[in-house]
């Protein structure tokens, strides 16, 4: 019943929100229209790429592709990225582009002046073509800046979100549109779109990190997410650590960002284990992956990164967005184990194992996975030949 009551309050909540949006992307088109024009556009390729670490890194090897191929061959390309992973895009992909500006969040949406600043120079570098790569695209984000940008070709994919209106209107602003016909992995996705989007057929394995990677003796227990209902909770992770201690001979570390220092703390004086949670920037994160034997972690960036490095990877999840995030084993991509909870996996029974959208987790869904579950997934997880 409580289930059945949170799922109705988010519906009316959305509904609400998505009328403010459409009104303020209205308003702010209206001001993006009294931009000055730039004073010449040349060959100069912008790719939008807004979104968090995680879909970064599912996005970042096909990302590549616009560089190399012919089809935009004499382009200068400009990345406009989100400020979370600038310090990680700097040390291992700044070739990737030959210009990059970064755009914060905080500010762009608290900041009316920063917000505008950051249109006119969009508009004032005289961008030719826009590539729009996310399949899920904010109306008042990406579409905005490219709006702003103010280019004579835009490039993007059928708008993936759950709100048709946001989907109607975010997608007539485009000249050229990929057609999303089938339900995937978000690492597929952009490999898919890439080779649309510059001509070429990709064919990747898997997301892969670069850099050199040891098997030192412990494993990450990433404790962090930017929802509290893809956070397992405080109680499952100690009564999980403590299970490992009996059989698993690998130390445990807790990592998370800052807003998890104190859940890490209350797991390290229960258990005892070594705490980097909040410790580590994202690019000192990468390497402590990299050294690691395996990976646990909520359905967060670091289960990406830890398939990245091609580590056995344990991700726990709700099940919210369960085909794009944490369905590797069903996108081919080996190594990674995912646990969901019963109630997502009778909705998928119903289903017949077939992917659908619009799965809807509440707080609670990801408590009721048991930590001797996860205890068992990390075992067979290590102990599978790689």
């Amino acid at each position: 019943m409580l289930r059945i009551l949170s799922l109705s309050v988010r519906r009316l909540q959305a509904v609400k929100g998505i009328k403010r949006t459409l009104r303020t992307f209205e308003q702010w088109k209206h001001e993006v229209s009294q931009l000055k024009p730039s004073p010449q556009k040349s060959k100069k390729l912008l790719v939008i790429r807004l979104d968090d670490i995680g879909d970064y890194l599912l996005f970042r090897n096909s990302f590549a592709a616009y560089k190399t191929s012919r089809k935009w061959a004499g382009y200068e390309i400009t990345l406009l990225g989100f400020t979370l992973w600038q310090e990680l895009f700097e040390h291992t992909d700044n070739s990737l582009a030959d210009k990059s500006i970064w755009l914060n969040k905080h500010e762009y949406f608290g900041n009316e002046t920063y917000r505008k600043e950051l249109w006119q120079r969009l508009r004032n570098e005289g961008f030719e073509v826009v590539v729009c790569p996310s399949r899920v695209r904010p109306l008042l984000l990406d579409d905005m800046c490219m709006l702003a940008a103010g280019a004579d070709t835009n490039i993007a994919s059928c708008n993936d979100f759950m709100y048709p209106d946001w989907n109607r209107a975010s997608d007539k602003l485009y000249q050229q549109l990929y057609a999303q016909n089938t339900l995937c992995h978000e690492f597929l996705f952009n490999q898919a779109f890439a080779s649309w989007a510059c001509g070429v057929s990709l064919s990747l394995e898997r997301p892969a990190f670069p850099g050199p990677t040891s098997n030192q003796p412990y494993f990450i227990c990433f404790i962090g997410a930017s929802f509290q209902s893809r956070r397992w909770t405080t109680e499952r992770w100690i009564e999980f650590i403590n299970l490992c201690k009996k059989d698993i001979p690998l130390e445990a570390v807790l990592a998370g960002g800052k807003n998890d220092i104190e859940i890490a703390a209350a797991i390290e004086n229960a258990t005892g284990v070594r705490n980097e949670t909040g410790k580590v920037n994202l690019v000192a994160m990468t390497r402590l992956m990299a050294n690691a034997s395996a990976a646990v972690s909520n359905d967060t960036m670091a289960s990406h990164l830890a398939a990245s490095f091609n580590k056995p990877t344990v991700i726990i999840t709700s099940g919210d967005n369960f085909y794009k995030f944490s369905a590797y084993k069903e996108a081919g991509i080996t190594g990674v184990t995912t646990i969901y909870p019963e109630v997502f996996l009778k909705k998928w029974v119903q289903k017949k194992h077939q992917f659908f959208k619009g799965y809807v987790a509440v707080t609670n869904d990801i408590a009721t996975i048991q930590a001797s579950t996860v205890h068992e997934a990390l075992k067979n997880s290590l102990a599978e030949p790689k």
